[in-house]
Parts: C-alpha cells; sequence; structure tokens
C-alpha cells in the first residue's frame, strides 16, 4: 500500500518531517501531498519566528539520517536551580556518554533548512488540496502555540495564567556551552547560549510578564539578575522579541480511522522542559515507520502508531505539567543533584525522549 496517499494538513516542522522520513522510506513522492495555505510563496511568515528551539541529541540524529545539515549551536551542559533553594542540578556530557546533550537553532532556521530539503527532494507543497483525489491517510499536523482563546474541540485544556518572554541577552563575554534554567516561584527563567549571544525565555506570571516588558532596559537586566542569582554576569543589552501565553492542549485520541493527529496538533505542552518540538519529531518517525507496514489496513497502522505513542507522550506531558504547575517540584529540583543516578537518567530524558 505504499502507494496510498498521505495527505500532511500543515507544513511546520513537524509535517516536513514525516514527508521527508516517507520519502527516504521509499514512499512515492507523487503520493505525498502536504497542504498548508499559511506557507504559499517563498516569504512565510514561519521564516521570521523569533523562538529559539532546544534540539535534542535524539532530534539531531534525525536531523543527520535525513541528510539535514545545520549550524546549530551546541550544548554540553545543563545548569538547572531553583532561586531561593539550595542545591544545583549540573548535567554534563561526559555523565551521559556524548559529545553534546543536544543544540540550539533558530526556529526559522530549522523551518528553512526543512523547506530547501523538501525542494531537494522533490516533495511538493501546495496551499490546498485540487480536489483530484481523496487521500487513504490524513494527518493533522497543524499545531502552533497554545491561544487562550483556541477552539475547544476533543482536547484537555489547562491555561496555566503565565506568559512566555522571549528575547536575547548579550553579555559583556560571550557565552559558553552552558544552558542556563532557574525555577522561580511562578515559573522559570532560561538562558540559552546560541552563536554570540542567549535566547531569553521567561515563562512567568502575567503581571511579572507585564511589568518586565514596560521596565527600562536597566531595570530589566537587574530583574535577570536578581533572578539568577549572579550566575550570569556582565549583561550587556536585553532586547524582547515576542510574548505569548502558556497552557496545554491535549488530545487523548489521537487516531480515529484513517485520521492522526501529530505534533502540537496532538498535544500542546509548557515549554518548561523544552520538549515540545522533539516530541512531535519522534512522533514523525514513528508514524512513518507504521505507515509501512505491510498486511494491515490503514486503520490498524494508524491504532498502532497511537498505541505506540502513549508511554512517551504521557512521560513528557506528566514531566512539563507538573513543573510548570507544582512549585514544590520546582523548588526540590536541586536536591535530585544528590540522588543517585538522577542525573544520568534526567540526560537521557533531555537527549532523547520520555
Amino acid at each position: 500500500m505504499t502507494d496510498s496517499l498521505v495527505r500532511i494538513q500543515g507544513a511546520g516542522p513537524v509535517g516536513m518531517m514525516l514527508a521527508l522520513f516517507l520519502a527516504q522510506a521509499g514512499w512515492p513522492k507523487n503520493r505525498i501531498e502536504l497542504i498548508d495555505p499559511a506557507v504559499d510563496g517563498p516569504n512565510a511568515v514561519h521564516v521570521n519566528d523569533p523562538r529559539v528551539l532546544a534540539i535534542s541529541h535524539g532530534s539531531l540524529l534525525r536531523l543527520s539520517q535525513l541528510g539535514i545539515e545545520h549550524d546549530a549551536t551546541p550544548i554540553k551542559q545543563i545548569h538547572v536551580s531553583a532561586e531561593g533553594h539550595f542545591g544545583i542540578m549540573e548535567i554534563k556530557t561526559d555523565r551521559v556518554g556524548v559529545s553534546q546533550l543536544g543544540a540550539l537553532m533558530g526556529y526559522g532556521d530549522l523551518f528553512s533548512r526543512l523547506r530547501e530539503k523538501m525542494s531537494t527532494e522533490g516533495i511538493r507543497l501546495k496551499p490546498s488540496s485540487d480536489g483530484s483525489a481523496s487521500p487513504d491517510v490524513t494527518v493533522i499536523a497543524e499545531g502552533g502555540l497554545y491561544q487562550s482563546a483556541d477552539e475547544r474541540g476533543p482536547y484537555t485544556r489547562r491555561d496555566y495564567n503565565q506568559r512566555a518572554l522571549i528575547g536575547w541577552v548579550e553579555t559583556a563575554t560571550p557565552p559558553s556551552d552552558t544552558a542556563y534554567e532557574r525555577f522561580t516561584e511562578d515559573g522559570a527563567l532560561a538562558l540559552l547560549p546560541i552563536k554570540d549571544r542567549y535566547a531569553l525565555i521567561w515563562c512567568c506570571s502575567p503581571d511579572r510578564a507585564a511589568i518586565f516588558s514596560s521596565a527600562s532596559e536597566a531595570r530589566q537586566k537587574e530583574m535577570i539578575q536578581t533572578v539568577m542569582g549572579g550566575r550570569i554576569s556582565g549583561l550587556a543589552s536585553v532586547s524582547l522579541t515576542g510574548s505569548y501565553p502558556l497552557g496545554m492542549k491535549w488530545r487523548d485520541t489521537i487516531a480515529e480511522g484513517r485520521t492522526v493527529w501529530i505534533g502540537n496538533a496532538a498535544q500542546t505542552l509548557h515549554p518548561i522542559a523544552g520538549q515540545g518540538m522533539n516530541l512531535g519529531f519522534r512522533d514523525a518517525e514513528a508514524l512513518a515507520t507504521c505507515l509501512q507496514q505491510h498486511g494491515q489496513s490503514m486503520t490498524e497502522r494508524l491504532a498502532d502508531y497511537a498505541r505506540r505513542r502513549k508511554t512517551d507522550r504521557w512521560a513528557v506531558r506528566t514531566a512539563t505539567d507538573t513543573l510548570a504547575r507544582q512549585g514544590w517540584v520546582r523548588r526540590a529540583i536541586g536536591g535530585l543533584a544528590f540522588v543517585p543516578g538522577a542525573k544520568k537518567m534526567l540526560g537521557q530524558v533531555l537527549m532523547y525522549g520520555g
């Protein structure tokens, strides 16, 4: 059934990854239909998306497997702590036996490289279906960010009453290969080194977000220094590039008949652990594998996909939801450094998934 028509609705990174995995496995390219009105034309709005993505070691291997070159900034150490509480969790490459834990990459850069690979492979993106053929399987890969006024539908929804502030922080001395995450009473502040500056991701209450956004640059630097507890010195400049609400949108049933949901269309999660895109990439790879199972109907293949993804999805949801909602867990994060094997286990989860 590799002549079956697969229609992918949504040509973001996860949808494109699925198309590329299918093509690599030998699925006829003229039987892969990638539909997204938002990417019609060469200057897609996605290219200017200001977000920075934490790409896990496993996702880097997937990009390499597909022949996608990148210049992502490698991360060799992750420094995790909690404001006002004892203990530091440091995860280093030598503790988990790899050359890097993951890497950081701009969303627009990743999008552009995937789109270039699609063009090289001869997989067409279309603004809409021409309606000439009915798909044998429909993949919903249209996700995007959580919106407080989002559609209801068959989703479990949770509004965290937080906002994510994103931007850039420059320091007098260029950053090293260490990523910092500092848990607070109302969220977390992450400073992620990418090239010669830090990407700022601050998840906090709407009140704190409003205060920070309206503050002078000098006051913004002071607020970051206070939260980080002196871990980052010599702040030279701070610039915000965006802000958006945070919540969870979760679909329990990700396969119905010959329709399947992947990536943010299946689960939109809190960014506190930086695992949303990586989870979507694992969705894409697993679905491509299941679609090629001979001797099964499409309905059976998609049902098998849903069974395979259950554990990983629930593990990542539980971790992100717990960290986002339970302040005592964030406060205790430093104490995990003294639990035998905790660093290695956390490192494995961050690199490869739940």
